[in-house]
């Protein structure tokens, strides 16, 4: 397991979209999607999209993605909806994490307002972060 820890401070958006995503999938947020738009909106170039299991869990994942991304650098601008825990949005500015409960994933369906063919295959992510954890390798 590699333990460079890379600086975000000054890091692209790319980079950070990724990191955040990690970090999601590394906490066991389910659904993650990350989707490109910079080419669509002026507000930003990257949305990540993902669901936790509870209200618990969507304030935890908030506090991680915010946390974990500031000790390397790189703080949220701001962090809307952490007094009722159904949505969380964390605003890195090029970057901007939503962090729903089911029932409101479903709701919003935000990944439908989003470009079409704008969503990232992040498979390689996710591959990477199962080796991290897989305990039976050699």
């Amino acid at each position: 397991m590699e333990n460079k820890i890379e600086d975000l401070k000054n890091t692209t958006s790319d980079v950070l979209a990724r990191e955040a995503v990690k970090i999601l999938l590394e906490k066991k947020a389910i659904d993650v999607k990350l989707f490109y738009v910079k080419e669509n909106t002026s507000v930003t170039d990257y949305y990540v999209n993902a669901t936790g299991r509870s209200s618990t869990q969507v304030s935890a994942l908030s506090d991680d993605v915010t946390d974990l991304i500031a000790e390397r650098g790189r703080h949220a601008l701001r962090v809307e909806g952490r007094q009722g825990g159904a949505w969380i949005l964390v605003d890195f500015g090029d970057v901007i994490v939503n962090i729903f409960d089911k029932p409101s994933r479903e709701f919003y369906n935000l990944d439908r307002h989003l470009p079409e063919g704008s969503e990232v295959d992040i498979s390689s992510l996710i591959d990477e972060v199962d080796k991290k954890f897989d305990i039976n390798k050699n």
